[in-house]
């Protein structure tokens, strides 16, 4: 069962918002690393880029998608073929 805790922050000058030090701890960021904010279905999500691929790559293994699979050597012979089709 995953808790849930709400955050109440508060929007200052130039649209700014502090991101409570726990939160920055839990997504593994540090002052000047950037975030991301998804906007899901039923509001927004803040998360780290790292716990994005992380989650990714994490939901690739679990379809079957990348089972015995080098994505990406996949995708450098793409656009490797890609290249030699354009005359690059």
């Amino acid at each position: 069962m995953t808790s849930t805790h709400a955050y109440h922050l508060k929007v200052q000058a130039q649209g700014r918002v502090v991101v409570p030090g726990d939160v920055r701890a839990d997504l593994g960021v540090q002052e000047g690393d950037e975030l991301i904010l998804l906007k899901e279905a039923h509001g927004y999500r803040l998360t780290s880029k790292h716990q994005l691929i992380d989650e990714l790559q994490g939901s690739l293994v679990k379809t079957g998608v990348a089972a015995g699979r080098d994505l990406t050597q996949e995708l450098l012979d793409d656009r490797r073929a890609e290249a030699a089709r354009k005359g690059w």
